[in-house]
């Protein structure tokens, strides 16, 4: 008779933040769907203990990680750095005249928009931070039709293409 032994991997309990800030931290991958450790330390370039030790507060993040929560997931410096406003940029910004519908529409115009105007060669990123801060910009908007839409994300991205060396001058 064979036995399988399927020997797994007991995750140690968490320790408890020494700081409200590494709290924090801890909330940020949580929300994120419990982003692993390992994920944040290459996005970061630094160590899986490194981002351990900012979440059990044991050291404080440089200013270029905490930029790096801003940039790629969005999260409010108000809050990481004071627990004042929303988790997330914009979080807590209430808008009574867009509609999922509205919505969908901005976020196809932008996509369809960028790429066929910006060079495949745009850092994803890039990309990304500026259709995010597109959208912001629409949805925040009042009474803005689909042509004024249209107009302003054609504007940004030949801005965009011009910055990258690609558009004309």
């Amino acid at each position: 008779m064979e036995f399988l032994f399927i020997k797994e991997k007991l995750a140690r309990p968490e320790k408890e933040p020494k700081t409200e800030l590494g709290r924090r931290l801890r909330s940020v991958r949580a929300h994120l769907g419990n982003l692993e450790r390992s994920d944040l330390a290459e996005l970061f370039d630094v160590s899986v203990t490194t981002i351990a030790f900012y979440e059990r507060g044991e050291s404080e993040p440089t200013a270029s990680i905490l930029a790096g929560y801003k940039k790629h997931f969005g999260v409010s410096l108000d809050w990481l750095l004071a627990g004042e406003g929303a988790m997330f940029v914009g979080g807590d910004v209430q808008f009574e005249n867009v509609t999922l519908a509205d919505i969908r529409k901005y976020v196809w115009n932008i996509a369809e928009t960028y790429w066929e105007e910006l060079p495949r060669r745009t850092p994803p990123e890039q990309v990304a931070n500026q259709f995010v801060e597109m959208l912001d910009y629409l949805i925040s908007q009042p009474d803005v039709t689909d042509e004024q839409a249209s107009g302003v994300i054609q504007f940004d991205a030949s801005r965009l293409k011009r910055a990258s060396g690609q558009g004309e001058t």
